[in-house]
């Protein structure tokens, strides 16, 4: 499944990174103006390979812990790749709290990652890497597809879908969608 972002003006690729999603994204849309938000102790390095890349003019990096803190800027579309599962669930909760309040009317989340489903049996994928976040970070692993509906519900998201996601390499992954809630005029928020 491929996602049209020719409407959408600005991104925001929260833990982002080395910026090559970022970076992927404004080349291949025009219009679009990135920014990659990822930690003080990553983002020098993300705006060394976003120059080497010679994308400066379309993509901006931001320092910022989003899990204390709000996610810099406001932004049509959110993406977040591999980062809820190295959280805990109260910090991965926050971190979409915070990423709902950056986002305009109607805009859009992405979240691309290992999600389990709600029997934390399959894919089997998700299964695996559930192992190793479990054993290599502090918090952290494969949350279900229940508990990220349930954070998104409370962060304010709505029309929420679960997506087969396949990068690149056939590798495949997890991807969920949603939208802000709308106000009762129609427009979300």
């Amino acid at each position: 499944m491929r996602y049209d972002f020719a409407a959408t003006r600005t991104l925001v690729d929260v833990g982002g990174g080395a910026g090559g999603m970022a970076v992927t994204l404004t080349q291949a849309y025009p219009q679009l103006q990135a920014t990659v938000v990822d930690l003080p102790t990553v983002t020098p390095i993300t705006s060394k390979l976003v120059a080497e890349a010679g994308a400066t003019a379309r993509v901006t990096v931001r320092a910022a812990d989003v899990v204390r803190g709000p996610v810099p800027g406001t932004y049509e579309v959110a993406m977040v790749r591999e980062l809820l599962q190295v959280l805990s669930a109260d910090d991965a909760q926050q971190v979409l709290q915070h990423i709902g309040a950056a986002l305009t009317p109607g805009g859009r989340l992405f979240i691309i990652g290992q999600i389990l489903n709600d029997t934390h049996s399959t894919p089997l994928e998700a299964v695996g890497f559930n192992l190793i976040f479990l054993n290599t970070f502090e918090a952290g692993e494969s949350y279900t597809e229940g508990e990220h509906r349930a954070w998104l519900q409370a962060a304010g998201f709505v029309d929420v879908v679960r997506a087969p996601f396949l990068l690149h390499d056939g590798f495949g992954s997890g991807l969920m969608i949603a939208h802000k809630r709308e106000e009762p005029d129609g427009t979300r928020t």
